[in-house]
Protein backbone atom coordinates (compact mmCIF):
# COMPACT_ATOMS: atom_id res chain seq x y z
CA UNK A 1 0.00 0.00 0.00
CA UNK A 2 1.11 3.55 -0.76
CA UNK A 3 0.30 6.37 1.63
CA UNK A 4 1.31 10.03 1.84
CA UNK A 5 0.99 11.45 5.37
CA UNK A 6 2.49 13.99 7.73
CA UNK A 7 5.85 13.03 9.21
CA UNK A 8 6.01 11.58 12.73
CA UNK A 9 8.88 11.46 15.23
CA UNK A 10 9.26 7.73 14.62
CA UNK A 11 10.17 8.50 11.00
CA UNK A 12 13.38 10.30 12.02
CA UNK A 13 15.92 7.63 10.91
CA UNK A 14 14.37 7.21 7.46
CA UNK A 15 13.92 10.96 7.04
CA UNK A 16 17.53 11.61 7.99
CA UNK A 17 18.64 9.37 5.11
CA UNK A 18 16.46 11.47 2.81
CA UNK A 19 17.79 14.79 4.09
CA UNK A 20 14.64 15.71 6.01
CA UNK A 21 13.38 15.77 9.59
CA UNK A 22 10.06 14.97 11.33
CA UNK A 23 8.80 18.55 11.58
CA UNK A 24 5.85 20.63 10.47
CA UNK A 25 5.30 20.74 6.72
CA UNK A 26 7.08 17.45 6.00
CA UNK A 27 5.15 14.80 4.08
CA UNK A 28 6.37 11.22 3.86
CA UNK A 29 5.66 8.57 1.25
CA UNK A 30 5.16 5.22 2.96
CA UNK A 31 5.19 1.95 1.02
CA UNK A 32 4.18 -1.19 2.87
CA UNK A 33 5.12 0.39 6.20
CA UNK A 34 8.51 1.77 5.11
CA UNK A 35 9.23 5.45 4.43
CA UNK A 36 10.67 5.72 0.91
CA UNK A 37 10.20 9.43 0.17
CA UNK A 38 9.88 12.84 1.79
CA UNK A 39 8.77 16.31 0.73
CA UNK A 40 8.90 19.58 2.67
CA UNK A 41 6.15 22.10 1.87
CA UNK A 42 5.71 25.19 4.05
CA UNK A 43 3.93 28.49 3.47
CA UNK A 44 3.48 27.80 -0.22
CA UNK A 45 7.08 26.81 -0.94
CA UNK A 46 8.66 23.40 -1.52
CA UNK A 47 12.08 23.13 0.10
CA UNK A 48 12.95 19.56 -0.82
CA UNK A 49 11.61 16.39 -2.43
CA UNK A 50 13.49 13.11 -2.26
CA UNK A 51 12.85 9.43 -2.97
CA UNK A 52 15.13 6.62 -1.78
CA UNK A 53 17.57 5.68 -4.59
CA UNK A 54 16.27 2.14 -4.99
CA UNK A 55 12.74 3.44 -5.67
CA UNK A 56 13.53 6.19 -8.16
CA UNK A 57 12.31 6.19 -11.74
CA UNK A 58 8.99 4.51 -10.91
CA UNK A 59 6.68 7.48 -10.47
CA UNK A 60 6.90 7.71 -6.68
CA UNK A 61 8.15 11.30 -6.79
CA UNK A 62 5.17 12.36 -8.90
CA UNK A 63 2.78 10.51 -6.60
CA UNK A 64 4.27 12.16 -3.49
CA UNK A 65 4.27 15.66 -4.96
CA UNK A 66 0.71 15.46 -6.24
CA UNK A 67 -0.63 14.19 -2.92
CA UNK A 68 1.25 16.86 -0.97
CA UNK A 69 -0.09 19.58 -3.29
CA UNK A 70 -3.61 18.23 -2.84
CA UNK A 71 -3.22 18.34 0.94
CA UNK A 72 -1.84 21.88 0.77
CA UNK A 73 -4.94 23.20 -0.97
CA UNK A 74 -5.51 25.37 -4.04
CA UNK A 75 -3.11 28.26 -3.38
CA UNK A 76 0.03 29.00 -5.43
CA UNK A 77 3.19 27.01 -4.67
CA UNK A 78 6.78 27.80 -5.67
CA UNK A 79 10.16 26.09 -5.50
CA UNK A 80 13.68 26.22 -6.96
CA UNK A 81 15.82 23.68 -8.77
CA UNK A 82 19.59 23.76 -9.21
CA UNK A 83 20.84 24.26 -12.77
CA UNK A 84 20.70 21.15 -14.94
CA UNK A 85 18.42 19.04 -12.72
CA UNK A 86 16.41 17.65 -15.64
CA UNK A 87 14.66 14.95 -13.60
CA UNK A 88 13.30 17.42 -11.06
CA UNK A 89 12.28 19.85 -13.80
CA UNK A 90 10.33 17.09 -15.57
CA UNK A 91 8.63 16.17 -12.29
CA UNK A 92 7.57 19.77 -11.69
CA UNK A 93 6.19 20.14 -15.22
CA UNK A 94 4.14 16.96 -14.80
CA UNK A 95 2.57 18.48 -11.70
CA UNK A 96 1.63 21.78 -13.32
CA UNK A 97 4.62 23.98 -12.43
CA UNK A 98 6.09 26.41 -14.93
CA UNK A 99 9.50 28.13 -14.93
CA UNK A 100 9.48 31.71 -13.76
CA UNK A 101 11.41 34.36 -15.62
CA UNK A 102 14.13 35.95 -13.52
CA UNK A 103 16.68 38.63 -14.21
CA UNK A 104 20.40 37.98 -13.92
CA UNK A 105 22.18 40.10 -11.31
CA UNK A 106 24.19 43.07 -12.49
CA UNK A 107 27.94 42.65 -12.88
CA UNK A 108 29.63 42.39 -9.51
CA UNK A 109 26.41 41.43 -7.72
CA UNK A 110 26.74 37.65 -7.91
CA UNK A 111 25.17 35.71 -5.05
CA UNK A 112 27.55 35.15 -2.16
CA UNK A 113 27.38 31.37 -2.52
CA UNK A 114 28.58 31.64 -6.13
CA UNK A 115 31.55 33.82 -5.09
CA UNK A 116 32.39 31.48 -2.23
CA UNK A 117 32.37 28.52 -4.63
CA UNK A 118 34.97 30.26 -6.75
CA UNK A 119 32.73 30.38 -9.82
CA UNK A 120 34.70 30.81 -13.02
CA UNK A 121 34.16 33.85 -15.20
CA UNK A 122 31.32 33.43 -17.69
CA UNK A 123 27.54 33.08 -17.61
CA UNK A 124 26.21 32.75 -14.08
CA UNK A 125 24.04 29.68 -13.38
CA UNK A 126 21.25 30.55 -10.97
CA UNK A 127 18.70 28.21 -9.43
CA UNK A 128 15.59 28.07 -11.60
CA UNK A 129 12.43 29.31 -9.93
CA UNK A 130 9.18 27.43 -10.56
CA UNK A 131 5.61 28.37 -9.72
CA UNK A 132 2.33 26.55 -9.73
CA UNK A 133 -0.66 28.88 -9.67
CA UNK A 134 -4.04 28.39 -8.11
CA UNK A 135 -6.34 26.20 -10.22
CA UNK A 136 -8.57 27.89 -12.78
CA UNK A 137 -12.15 28.73 -11.91
CA UNK A 138 -13.43 26.77 -8.94
CA UNK A 139 -10.52 24.34 -8.82
CA UNK A 140 -11.79 21.90 -11.43
CA UNK A 141 -9.54 19.21 -12.84
CA UNK A 142 -10.12 15.94 -14.66
CA UNK A 143 -10.87 13.98 -11.48
CA UNK A 144 -13.26 16.63 -10.14
CA UNK A 145 -15.15 16.72 -13.45
CA UNK A 146 -15.40 12.92 -13.71
CA UNK A 147 -16.50 12.45 -10.10
CA UNK A 148 -19.11 15.20 -10.31
CA UNK A 149 -20.57 13.54 -13.41
CA UNK A 150 -20.66 10.13 -11.72
CA UNK A 151 -22.30 11.54 -8.58
CA UNK A 152 -25.08 12.91 -10.74
CA UNK A 153 -25.81 9.62 -12.53
CA UNK A 154 -24.85 6.69 -10.27
CA UNK A 155 -27.51 5.64 -7.77
CA UNK A 156 -27.48 3.28 -4.75
CA UNK A 157 -27.81 -0.33 -5.86
CA UNK A 158 -26.00 0.26 -9.16
CA UNK A 159 -23.49 -2.08 -10.83
CA UNK A 160 -20.26 -0.31 -11.81
CA UNK A 161 -17.00 -1.31 -13.50
CA UNK A 162 -13.61 0.25 -12.78
CA UNK A 163 -11.64 -0.79 -15.86
CA UNK A 164 -8.31 0.48 -14.48
CA UNK A 165 -8.13 -0.19 -10.74
CA UNK A 166 -4.72 1.38 -10.10
CA UNK A 167 -4.46 1.99 -6.36
CA UNK A 168 -8.22 1.72 -5.86
CA UNK A 169 -9.24 5.34 -5.36
CA UNK A 170 -11.93 5.31 -8.05
CA UNK A 171 -13.03 1.82 -7.04
CA UNK A 172 -13.64 3.06 -3.50
CA UNK A 173 -15.41 6.16 -4.82
CA UNK A 174 -17.75 3.95 -6.88
CA UNK A 175 -18.40 1.66 -3.90
CA UNK A 176 -19.52 4.63 -1.84
CA UNK A 177 -21.85 5.76 -4.63
CA UNK A 178 -23.53 2.38 -5.15
CA UNK A 179 -23.78 1.62 -1.42
CA UNK A 180 -24.29 -1.70 0.32
CA UNK A 181 -26.92 -2.80 -2.19
CA UNK A 182 -24.65 -2.17 -5.18
CA UNK A 183 -21.67 -3.91 -6.71
CA UNK A 184 -18.35 -2.73 -8.13
CA UNK A 185 -15.89 -4.83 -10.10
CA UNK A 186 -12.39 -3.49 -10.82
CA UNK A 187 -9.72 -4.78 -13.21
CA UNK A 188 -5.96 -4.49 -13.44
CA UNK A 189 -3.15 -6.52 -15.00
CA UNK A 190 -0.68 -5.75 -12.19
CA UNK A 191 -0.85 -7.84 -9.00
CA UNK A 192 0.30 -4.83 -6.95
CA UNK A 193 -2.68 -2.80 -8.18
CA UNK A 194 -5.16 -5.57 -7.39
CA UNK A 195 -3.67 -6.04 -3.93
CA UNK A 196 -3.68 -2.29 -3.22
CA UNK A 197 -7.27 -1.90 -4.38
CA UNK A 198 -8.67 -4.82 -2.39
CA UNK A 199 -6.79 -3.68 0.72
CA UNK A 200 -8.18 -0.16 0.33
CA UNK A 201 -11.73 -1.50 0.01
CA UNK A 202 -11.36 -3.67 3.12
CA UNK A 203 -9.87 -0.85 5.17
CA UNK A 204 -12.79 1.40 4.27
CA UNK A 205 -15.54 -1.13 4.94
CA UNK A 206 -16.32 -1.73 1.26
CA UNK A 207 -14.90 -5.23 0.88
CA UNK A 208 -18.39 -6.69 0.50
CA UNK A 209 -19.39 -4.15 -2.15
CA UNK A 210 -16.41 -4.15 -4.49
CA UNK A 211 -13.42 -6.25 -5.44
CA UNK A 212 -10.55 -6.11 -7.90
CA UNK A 213 -9.62 -9.00 -10.17
CA UNK A 214 -6.31 -9.71 -11.89
CA UNK A 215 -7.45 -9.40 -15.49
CA UNK A 216 -7.30 -7.01 -18.41
CA UNK A 217 -10.14 -4.68 -19.27
CA UNK A 218 -9.93 -6.35 -22.66
CA UNK A 219 -12.04 -9.09 -21.04
CA UNK A 220 -14.87 -6.97 -19.63
CA UNK A 221 -17.47 -8.91 -21.59
CA UNK A 222 -16.65 -12.05 -19.59
CA UNK A 223 -17.87 -10.38 -16.39
CA UNK A 224 -21.08 -8.59 -17.37
CA UNK A 225 -23.96 -9.00 -19.78
CA UNK A 226 -24.81 -6.36 -22.39
CA UNK A 227 -27.11 -3.71 -20.94
CA UNK A 228 -26.41 -4.69 -17.31
CA UNK A 229 -23.86 -2.04 -16.27
CA UNK A 230 -24.80 1.35 -14.83
CA UNK A 231 -21.36 2.99 -14.92
CA UNK A 232 -17.84 2.33 -16.19
CA UNK A 233 -14.63 4.21 -15.39
CA UNK A 234 -11.30 4.33 -17.25
CA UNK A 235 -8.14 6.12 -16.08
CA UNK A 236 -5.53 5.78 -18.79
CA UNK A 237 -1.78 5.78 -18.22
CA UNK A 238 0.34 3.82 -15.75
CA UNK A 239 -0.04 2.79 -12.13
CA UNK A 240 1.18 5.60 -9.81
CA UNK A 241 4.20 4.20 -8.03
CA UNK A 242 4.23 1.15 -10.30
CA UNK A 243 6.20 -0.04 -13.31
CA UNK A 244 6.16 2.69 -15.97
CA UNK A 245 6.80 -0.01 -18.56
CA UNK A 246 3.23 -1.21 -17.97
CA UNK A 247 0.76 1.32 -19.29
CA UNK A 248 -2.54 1.33 -21.12
CA UNK A 249 -2.33 1.16 -24.91
CA UNK A 250 -4.86 2.29 -27.52
CA UNK A 251 -4.89 -1.13 -29.18
CA UNK A 252 -6.42 -2.50 -25.97
CA UNK A 253 -8.08 0.50 -24.33
CA UNK A 254 -10.18 1.59 -27.33
CA UNK A 255 -11.72 -1.88 -27.93
CA UNK A 256 -12.30 -2.14 -24.15
CA UNK A 257 -14.21 1.16 -24.21
CA UNK A 258 -16.27 -0.08 -27.12
CA UNK A 259 -17.12 -3.19 -25.09
CA UNK A 260 -17.93 -1.12 -21.99
CA UNK A 261 -20.37 0.99 -23.99
CA UNK A 262 -22.11 -2.19 -25.17
CA UNK A 263 -22.35 -3.37 -21.56
CA UNK A 264 -23.95 -0.11 -20.39
CA UNK A 265 -27.70 -0.03 -19.96
CA UNK A 266 -29.61 2.75 -21.73
CA UNK A 267 -29.00 5.81 -19.58
CA UNK A 268 -25.75 4.34 -18.24
CA UNK A 269 -22.57 6.43 -18.10
CA UNK A 270 -18.84 6.12 -18.65
CA UNK A 271 -15.96 8.42 -17.72
CA UNK A 272 -12.48 8.37 -19.24
CA UNK A 273 -9.57 10.37 -17.82
CA UNK A 274 -6.75 10.55 -20.35
CA UNK A 275 -3.30 10.95 -18.77
CA UNK A 276 -0.91 11.53 -21.66
CA UNK A 277 2.50 12.57 -20.35
CA UNK A 278 5.13 10.73 -22.43
CA UNK A 279 5.29 9.56 -26.06
CA UNK A 280 3.03 6.52 -25.64
CA UNK A 281 0.47 8.68 -23.82
CA UNK A 282 0.17 11.12 -26.72
CA UNK A 283 -0.60 8.30 -29.15
CA UNK A 284 -3.24 6.89 -26.82
CA UNK A 285 -4.76 10.35 -26.26
CA UNK A 286 -5.21 10.90 -29.99
CA UNK A 287 -6.73 7.45 -30.56
CA UNK A 288 -9.07 7.60 -27.57
CA UNK A 289 -10.36 11.10 -28.30
CA UNK A 290 -10.90 10.22 -31.96
CA UNK A 291 -12.96 7.19 -30.93
CA UNK A 292 -15.02 8.89 -28.23
CA UNK A 293 -15.75 12.10 -30.12
CA UNK A 294 -16.69 9.99 -33.14
CA UNK A 295 -19.48 8.12 -31.32
CA UNK A 296 -22.85 8.55 -33.06
CA UNK A 297 -24.74 11.45 -31.44
CA UNK A 298 -28.03 9.60 -31.75
CA UNK A 299 -26.65 6.94 -29.40
CA UNK A 300 -24.39 8.84 -27.02
CA UNK A 301 -23.94 12.22 -25.43
CA UNK A 302 -20.21 12.97 -25.18
CA UNK A 303 -18.60 15.84 -23.25
CA UNK A 304 -14.85 16.60 -23.40
CA UNK A 305 -13.39 19.13 -20.95
CA UNK A 306 -10.25 20.85 -22.23
CA UNK A 307 -7.68 22.10 -19.70
CA UNK A 308 -5.03 22.79 -22.36
CA UNK A 309 -4.56 26.36 -21.12
CA UNK A 310 -2.83 24.99 -18.03
CA UNK A 311 0.88 24.16 -17.89
CA UNK A 312 2.21 20.66 -18.41
CA UNK A 313 -0.01 17.89 -19.75
CA UNK A 314 -3.27 18.30 -17.80
CA UNK A 315 -5.42 15.13 -17.93
CA UNK A 316 -8.48 15.28 -20.16
CA UNK A 317 -11.83 14.10 -18.76
CA UNK A 318 -14.43 12.66 -21.13
CA UNK A 319 -17.96 11.98 -19.87
CA UNK A 320 -20.31 9.78 -21.91
CA UNK A 321 -23.99 9.07 -21.40
CA UNK A 322 -25.66 6.28 -23.34
CA UNK A 323 -28.93 7.68 -24.59
CA UNK A 324 -32.12 6.08 -23.30
CA UNK A 325 -34.35 7.88 -25.78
Amino acid sequence: MLEVRAARHGDAPALDALGAAPEAGVFVLEKNGAVIGALTLRAGEIFGCAVAPEWRGRGYGTFLLRRALRAAGPGPVCTQTPPGNAAMEALLRRCGFRPQEQALPAAGEEPARAREAGAAAGPLSLPQKWVRGAPDGDGENALVVAHAFLRTHVRPGAFALDATAGNGHDTLFLCRLVGAAGRVLAFDVQPQAVENTNARLRENGCGQVGRAVLDSHANLAAYAAPGSVDAAVFNLGYLPGGDHGVFTKPGVSVPAMRTALELLRPGGVMTVCVYYGGPQGMAEKDAVLAFLTGLPPEGYRVSVRDFSGRPGCPPIPVCIEKRAW
